[in-house]
């Protein structure tokens, strides 16, 4: 009984450990398939963390080198804004300043404002560039300082050629080119249209605040420079006026002096108090006038000669009154007077010889 028990035992452990043996084998293989399959997996994904590593580079790179470039050509630009600053100044003499330019100044566009010319290069370069919003609005206001500066020089340079035409109608008035004054003022009108209208553009190309960008200038230097150039030109329209009238009240005088030599002296009484008159008023208008310098020099030798000359006209005026009095040794005590009246401007004998011409047809005496 013992050993038939023992060999079924031992036959029933030897079916089972077969059994076991097959299942084993079969189940190793299947997950050894499965196992190799995500193997390939990681492939695609060291690919796919290198593809957008390398798209984004470039862009990186071209973000921050744009607006450094950009920075250096605004800097470039200031410097060039500022280099015509000082163009400007240069241009009014070697102790001159921006705010010394004026009318008299010879003020050549094209040769004291060259830096100007590379600013604009500049600019636009700046155009074909991206900007930030920041570089944006200052590329504005440097282009606003730019016409500020570009306007300024045109005005300039026109203004000028006004002052250029104030001294030829002063130097026909001396030369008793009396009919060509007229032409001439006129001249002097024309000249200041082109200057009014490059004022005209400073004020609406520029601003103030732009001027906050260059190192020689600030924003109260606009404002100070369209108030001088109104108040420049403003004195010269006045001036040319002052020319004409000059010039008219020169006749009256030569119709006094040729009414007194042809002994109408009732006439040359009126046009003697006319010239007077004339001539006190002329005086009075350049007297109070606080002259730029454009006109400076001519109101002051206006004053000296409207001042002698008015004089001179009242005491011919009373020297008519005598002679139409028939009263001729006071008649020639005031024709001597009047004489000394007209020398007490040096300029009257440099300029107008038509009165010396006058004085020395007077009679030597008068029965």
């Amino acid at each position: 009984m013992n050993r038939r028990a023992y060999l079924a035992t031992a036959g029933a452990l030897f079916l089972a450990g077969c059994s076991s043996a097959d299942g084993g084998e079969t189940t190793t293989e299947e997950p050894t398939t499965t196992t190799a399959t995500p193997t390939p997996t990681e492939t695609p994904t060291t690919t796919t963390t290198e593809e957008p590593t390398t798209t984004e580079e470039p862009p990186t790179e071209t973000t921050t080198e744009e607006p450094d470039r950009v920075d250096r050509i605004l800097g470039l630009a200031v410097e060039d804004l500022d280099a015509a600053v000082e163009e400007f100044a240069s241009a009014a003499g070697d102790d001159g300043g921006f705010h010394d330019l004026n009318a008299t100044t010879p003020f050549s566009f094209e040769d004291d404002a060259a830096s100007l010319y590379l600013a604009r290069g500049h600019f636009n370069t700046l155009d074909q560039l991206d900007k930030t919003a920041a570089q944006r609005r200052r590329l504005g206001r440097l282009r606003r300082a730019f016409w500020f500066l570009w306007w300024t020089g045109k005005t300039h340079e026109n203004a000028n050629q006004a002052f250029y035409r104030t001294n030829n109608a002063v130097s026909r008035l001396y030369g008793e080119e009396f009919n060509r004054i007229d032409t001439q003022v006129q001249q002097i009108a024309e000249a200041l249209e082109p200057a009014r209208d490059t004022l005209d553009s400073l004020t609406k190309e520029s601003d103030a605040d732009s001027l906050d960008e260059l190192t020689g200038l600030e924003p109260a230097d606009h404002g100070r420079k369209v108030d001088f150039f109104e108040r420049e030109f403003g004195q010269i329209s006045a001036f040319a006026d002052d020319i004409l009238s000059f010039r008219n009240a020169i006749r009256r005088l030569q119709d006094g002096f040729d009414e007194y030599l042809g002994e109408s002296y009732g006439d040359a009484t009126g046009s003697f108090f006319r010239a007077m008159s004339a001539f006190e008023d002329l005086n009075a208008r350049v007297s109070e006038r606080d002259p730029v310098a454009a006109i400076a020099e001519r109101s002051e030798e206006f004053v000296c000669l409207t001042d002698a000359m008015a004089r001179a006209s009242e005491v011919l005026d009373e020297a008519a009154t005598a002679g139409d009095n028939d009263i001729p040794e006071k008649q020639t005590s005031l024709e001597s007077e009047a004489r000394e009246a007209f020398a007490d401007c040096d300029l009257v004998a440099e300029h107008f010889t038509f009165v010396a011409d006058f004085f020395e047809e007077l009679p030597d005496e008068r029965a």
